[in-house]
């Protein structure tokens, strides 16, 4: 599956924002990152890696709009996003451009049936 390009807005108020890619491996979701000023965009941190495993992520969510897209990520509980920046507690809202639409689509298409088999699979074992 092809890496998807992604930005967070409104970081620290709004003077900062996140860029990176998310890529699916197995059973897990790899961040790669980094924070850029977004007045100036003349600061830039250092590349970052987290990953969060499938079993953190409760749900994906995928909402298109004319010119981009928003891949919302709800977590598990609080700690599930501990390490990958953004404004919510339990969830994470990844913007997305037009041209990366479809990457999206397969991605929560992908991931929520994933999910759907593993809740699945619990169900069975509990009976």
């Amino acid at each position: 599956m092809r890496a998807l390009p992604f930005t967070i807005d409104n970081l620290n108020g709004g003077f900062m924002k996140l860029e990176g890619i998310l890529r699916v491996k197995e059973d897990r979701l790899l961040f790669e990152f980094h924070k850029k000023d977004a007045v100036l965009e003349a600061y830039q941190s250092d590349l970052k890696s987290v990953e969060i495993p499938l079993s953190e992520i409760d749900m994906l969510e995928l909402k298109k709009g004319w010119f981009s897209a928003k891949l919302i990520l709800h977590g598990k509980s609080a700690s599930s996003f501990k390490d990958l920046p953004g404004k919510d507690l339990i969830e994470r809202v990844l913007k997305v451009k037009r041209k990366h639409r479809e990457v999206a689509t397969r991605i929560s298409s992908n991931l929520n049936l994933k999910l759907s088999e593993k809740k699945l699979q619990e169900l069975d074992g509990d009976q």
